[in-house]
């Protein structure tokens, strides 16, 4: 099972662009108490949204392999707070079955602030240090999220 401990040199990186101390959690899943999710709130202040924050969700199977990720930048929880976010959730209509269809399916990026409905491939963005990278950028650039592919 993942441990909190296994984030601390994460933290400790990216510590210079947080505002408050992170959150961090670790639960059986309750879908599947085999599984481990991993929960975790970045908070940053850009000069551009704001407050901002980074939530995180890691799932991990009893072998501690990672079998699902969620990370969401938004600027508050209501809408339309999203910012962009990259996953491979489940969803009801698999991603390569729209109409515009996604090649890294189930791995995708809502990329436009504002709009989660609109999807693009997402072929980098698969792990927390490289959506802190992205982030980063952002914070420290004062800039607005431009919706690029990475």
């Amino acid at each position: 099972m993942p441990k909190l401990t296994d984030y601390a040199a994460l933290l400790t990186r990216f510590n210079s662009i947080l505002r408050q101390p992170t959150d961090l959690l670790i639960e059986d899943d309750p879908i599947n108490p085999d599984n481990t999710v991993i929960k975790i709130t970045f908070y940053f202040d850009s000069g551009f949204y704001g407050e901002t924050q980074l939530r995180v969700r890691e799932w991990f199977d009893k072998n501690d392999n990672k079998i699902q990720y969620r990370y969401s930048w938004e600027k508050n929880r209501k809408k339309p707070g999203h910012i962009s976010a990259w996953e491979n959730e489940y969803h009801f209509v698999p991603h390569h079955m729209l109409p515009e269809g996604l090649k890294s399916d189930p791995h995708h990026h809502h990329h436009v602030p504002g709009d989660r409905a609109q999807l693009q491939d997402n072929w980098t963005i698969r792990d927390l240090e490289s959506v802190l990278t992205v982030v980063e950028e952002f914070i420290r650039e004062n800039k607005p999220y431009d919706s690029k592919m990475l």
